[in-house]
C-alpha cells in the first residue's frame, strides 16, 4: 500500500532552496546574508522559516549564524573535505555490502532503471545532469537497506563535498569515466556479490577523493598535499 507523502513545511522548502543555491554557488562564501535578504530571494516568505532553514544548515556545518549580523556560507577546509570521506567509507561502504545481501528482483528493476539515466546522462556529456545521476543512482543503492538516518548523514557529507566549489566533472575526469567508475559496482550488485560490491564501492570513493583533492589543492594555498596522506586508507 502507498503511503501519504507528508507535505513540506516552508521551513523544510526554505533549506532545500538554500541548500542548492549554496552548492550552485548563486550565494557566495563569507558573505554576511541577513534573513530577510534571503527571505526575499525566495519568493518573499517572512524572516523565520529561513532562521529555521539557516539553524538546520548550521548544524550540517555548512552555514555560521553569527548573532545580530546575519548568516554567513562557509568554504568546506581540506580537513571537512576528508572528514566527509571518511564518513562515506565507514557508513556506505557497509551498507552497501549488506543492499548486495538483501536486494530483491524489484531494486533490481528499480537500480537498473536508474542505472541506464546515468548512462544516458554521461553519453550526453551533461556534467550536472551526470551529477545529479551519480547522486540519485547512489540513493537508490542506500535505499535498498532502508537506513534513513544513515541516508540523511551520507546526503550532508556528499553535500560539504560539493560545497567545495568544484566537482571532478569535467575537471579531473569525463561524464563517461565518472559513469564507469560505478559499472564494476553495478555488476557486483546484479550478481548480489556483496564482498564485491563493499570492494568496489570502497575503491570508487577513494578515487573520487584521490581526484578531488589534488584538483582543488592545485588551486588552493591552504589545503595540504594529498599524495603522501594515509588518512583515507586505514578505513
Amino acid at each position: 500500500m502507498k503511503l501519504i507523502q507528508q507535505p513540506k513545511t516552508l521551513t523544510e522548502e526554505a533549506f532545500e532552496i538554500l541548500q542548492d543555491a549554496i552548492i550552485n554557488n548563486q550565494l557566495q562564501f563569507n558573505v554576511l546574508y541577513s534573513a530577510t535578504e534571503l527571505g526575499q530571494m525566495l519568493g518573499g516568505i517572512s524572516r523565520t522559516p529561513v532562521r529555521e532553514a539557516a539553524q538546520m544548515l548550521e548544524r550540517i556545518g555548512i552555514v555560521k549564524i553569527e548573532k545580530n549580523k546575519g548568516i554567513r556560507i562557509l568554504p568546506t577546509s581540506f580537513a571537512t573535505m576528508i572528514e566527509s570521506f571518511q564518513i562515506r567509507l565507514m557508513l556506505e561502504v557497509p551498507l552497501i555490502r549488506r543492499a548486495a545481501e538483501v536486494r530483491t528482483e524489484q531494486d533490481l528493476q528499480q537500480l537498473n532503471t536508474i542505472f541506464e539515466n546515468f548512462k544516458q546522462q554521461a553519453t550526453s556529456g551533461d556534467a550536472t545532469g551526470t551529477l545529479k545521476a551519480d547522486r540519485d543512482y547512489h540513493l537508490a543503492l542506500l535505499q535498498i537497506v532502508g537506513n534513513q538516518k544513515a541516508i540523511d548523514i551520507i546526503s550532508n557529507t556528499r553535500n560539504q563535498v560539493l560545497i567545495a566549489g568544484s566537482a571532478t566533472i569535467p575537471h579531473s575526469r569525463s561524464c563517461m569515466q565518472t559513469f564507469e567508475d560505478h559499472l564494476e559496482l553495478h555488476q557486483a550488485m546484479l550478481d548480489g556479490n556483496a564482498e564485491k560490491a563493499a570492494e568496489a564501492m570502497r575503491a570508487h570513493i577513494i578515487n573520487t577523493a584521490t581526484l578531488l583533492i589534488h584538483q582543488e589543492s592545485e588551486k588552493r594555498q591552504n589545503w595540504s598535499d594529498y599524495q603522501n596522506s594515509d588518512d583515507l586508507s586505514w578505513i
